[in-house]
């Protein structure tokens, strides 16, 4: 691929440490992009001051500009969904003039910052494709339905906004496709959008790869220190995801106190780590209160606990999207066992890839199966990572993009 190819990319938020599902996914398209020779300006509306020359070198042959979010009261009193009116156009227009774009196309990477690309597309006459990382609607609605109080109001008023948001991106004469990371979202906004849309599955995660594959199963070639310091041929279970997040919280409530209880019959001596950022308030007391559960929290990297872990635990009951932690999991080489709603969005095969249930009872008893059958725990281990290199390939997703850019 030719390094003339050049790309203005507008992302969510600042991408490094890359400790969440969104930002795993954003640097690890970067970090493809890059490596197929793109040239890219990379605009990163920020609340803080970036250390640019890190995000730099960590995306090498790209410049990275800060823009400056706007998350003050006013913020909230628009017409405009919050996501976009704290992300107003004004700082973007400031940078580009300071230093004018040099592309062939701009990629606004989240619907979050869609409208940001939308008027990079319009000055410049640019192609213009959107990265949508779920359906954000039916997230806030979601938000507002497992909420109380002012909460539960400001969920439901964004959730109206994002609607109408939606429905002008579906028929945005600025935007040029819509590429969306879940199966099932592309299903859904595809039916409602003239504007073209495709299914551009997530781009593999650039740690997991470099973690290696996980023996958790057969005892652990992780460092003992990353994971707690447990021994080797301990029987592990880890669940990674950010821990201020509604869904995630809810996943967590759902599997200690319907699945944990039974598997600790089963292997009484087996752990359970919870590993992510940003603890809720009370969230560390409340964990305290089961046998065998363990907080990690802020860690540099989630990769040593994936591949020490016995299996991964996704067991997630709303939301949209794909879980990019279940992928995170299987490009170690570690067994997934997630519900549906954490399984959705691929096209890998329940009981092949990874194992799925939905009631309390059958998620226990396939966890316990694998705990009980290391050889089948490999197996379903080795199918998911086999899987995940094949389909998240980076070079093959970058070739999509820009044939739909139009070359």
């Amino acid at each position: 691929m030719s390094d003339s190819t050049r790309w203005i990319v507008v992302v969510e938020e600042p991408f490094l440490p890359a400790d969440a599902g969104g930002r795993v996914e954003t640097f690890s398209f970067l970090t493809a992009a890059s490596a197929a020779g793109i040239r890219m300006q990379v605009l990163v509306p920020a609340r803080e001051e970036l250390d640019i020359a890190s995000y730099e070198e960590a995306i090498p042959g790209s410049a990275v500009i800060r823009l400056r979010r706007d998350d003050s009261p006013r913020a909230h009193l628009t017409t405009k969904p919050f996501m976009h009116a704290s992300r107003p156009v004004a700082p973007l227009r400031r940078a580009l003039e300071a230093t004018p774009p040099r592309a062939d196309a701009v990629i606004s990477y989240s619907c979050r910052s869609s409208h940001l690309g939308e008027e990079i597309a319009r000055i410049w006459k640019l192609p213009h494709l959107v990265r949508a990382h779920n359906v954000d609607s039916e997230f806030f609605r979601v938000l507002a339905r497992s909420s109380s109080g002012p909460k539960a109001v400001a969920y439901e008023m964004e959730y109206h906004k994002l609607r109408l948001a939606e429905l002008a991106l579906h028929h945005s004469p600025l935007v040029t496709c819509i590429a969306d990371i879940s199966l099932e979202d592309h299903e859904w906004r595809r039916t409602r959008a003239s504007v073209p849309t495709f299914h551009l599955p997530p781009f593999l995660p650039v740690g997991a790869l470099r973690a290696g594959t996980g023996t958790g199963a057969a005892g652990s070639a992780a460092d003992p220190g990353a994971a707690g310091g447990a021994g080797a041929g301990e029987q592990r279970l880890v669940f990674v995801g950010s821990l201020d997040t509604p869904t995630n919280i809810e996943a967590l409530r759902w599997f200690l106190g319907g699945c944990w209880p039974t598997i600790r019959v089963r292997h009484p001596h087996a752990i359970f780590q919870v590993v992510g950022r940003r603890p809720e308030d009370g969230l560390a007391a409340w964990l305290g209160g089961f046998d065998g559960v363990e907080l990690h929290t802020d860690v540099p990297s989630v990769a040593g606990y994936l591949t020490a872990a016995s299996l991964s635990v996704n067991p997630m009951r709303s939301g949209s999207g794909v879980n990019i932690k279940a992928i995170e999991a299987m490009a170690t080489g570690t067994p997934v066992v997630s519900t549906e709603t954490g399984s959705r969005g691929l096209g890998w095969t329940a009981g092949t890839h990874l194992l799925v249930a939905d009631e309390p009872g059958e998620f226990a008893a396939a966890a316990c199966a694998l705990l009980a059958d290391p050889g089948r725990a490999a197996a379903i281990g080795a199918a998911g990572r086999a899987y995940v290199l094949r389909e998240l390939d980076h070079g093959s997703l970058i070739r999509q993009i820009q044939d739909h850019l139009g070359g």
